[in-house]
């Protein structure tokens, strides 16, 4: 099974429920939901599309098809078990502690799968996943090689992530919905006595879809998602949290307004703010 057909089953699997999505039905909401690039997203969605089980309208706006939703009991037996989401938060960090030495490493399947005790289809599948964000590499007649990590390329993605996510915010800064932006403010918060503090990311991939620019969106489909999972297992302190909740607010202030140059002001900032966090970020992960 690819990785596309996986986040079909998956997602049919949701909306079959039908119950409410714990996420926007727009290619970043899912992508951001299944921790993948848009890439696979976008030929799942396709796919189900082609099969009547979504509608797209002429803006891209997708829509559930209720008639057209299988019986959710078909899927019981697909539901994920806790030992496989185990085996897959055990690699995740395998493969990051071991791409942040120098050596270069391979997976097999049944090493892998015999290291977990579990069969190569439960191995292949996290593969897969995880080759979707990034993490590894498919190589014909080697294995799956782990991706290296390197500090001087985060730095370098940091750069570049700058300047195309300026770009895409201009590109895409007259079809901002205020009810989206006030909506990604809110779930943006700083600590307070009562409550820790909390970020919303969406607002980056937001503007990155509605840029409509194929380049930026590929830039950040093959890149994005695998230095949001290196951040994200990296962690952030309390105080880098607040201070990435003030910088959002601050971003979505200036959107609100309607205050483009200002934006893009703030935007760079938050972005090139976090180099300096690298060196810690990989101390964190080390240790």
């Amino acid at each position: 099974m690819t990785l596309a057909e996986r986040i079909q089953r998956d997602l049919t699997r949701l909306l079959a429920k039908r119950e409410p999505l714990p996420f926007k039905l727009s290619l970043s909401g899912i992508a951001r939901h299944f921790e993948v690039s848009p890439m696979p997203v976008r030929v799942a969605v396709q796919a189900m599309v082609d099969e009547g089980v979504l509608g797209k309208d002429g803006t891209g706006r997708l829509s559930v098809n209720d008639d057209r939703l299988p019986d959710p009991e078909q899927f019981a037996a697909d539901e994920p078990d806790a030992q496989t989401q185990s085996i897959h938060d055990q690699l995740v960090s395998e493969i990051i502690q071991r791409g942040l030495t120098k050596d270069e490493h391979y997976l097999r399947e049944s090493a892998t799968a015999e290291q977990y005790g579990v069969g190569r289809t439960v191995v292949r599948r996290v593969f897969s996943e995880l080759a979707g964000r990034g993490l590894l590499i498919h190589v014909p007649r080697c294995g799956w090689q782990v991706r290296p990590y390197r500090e001087q390329d985060t730095i370098d993605y940091l750069v570049v992530r700058e300047l195309l996510e300026r770009q895409a915010l201009e590109l895409a800064f007259d079809k901002l919905d205020p009810v989206m932006l006030r909506g990604i403010r809110d779930g943006n918060r700083v600590s307070t006595a009562n409550q820790p503090g909390r970020l919303d990311d969406r607002l980056h991939a937001y503007w990155i879809e509605l840029s409509g620019n194929r380049y930026i969106q590929d830039f950040f489909e093959r890149e994005g998602t695998y230095y949001a999972t290196i951040f994200n297992f990296a962690g952030l302190e309390p105080d880098a949290i607040d201070r990435m909740a003030r910088q959002h607010h601050a971003l979505l202030d200036a959107l609100l307004e309607r205050d483009l140059p200002k934006a893009q002001s703030v935007l760079s900032d938050h972005i090139l703010s976090q180099r300096a966090n690298v060196s810690e970020m990989i101390g964190h992960m080390q240790a």
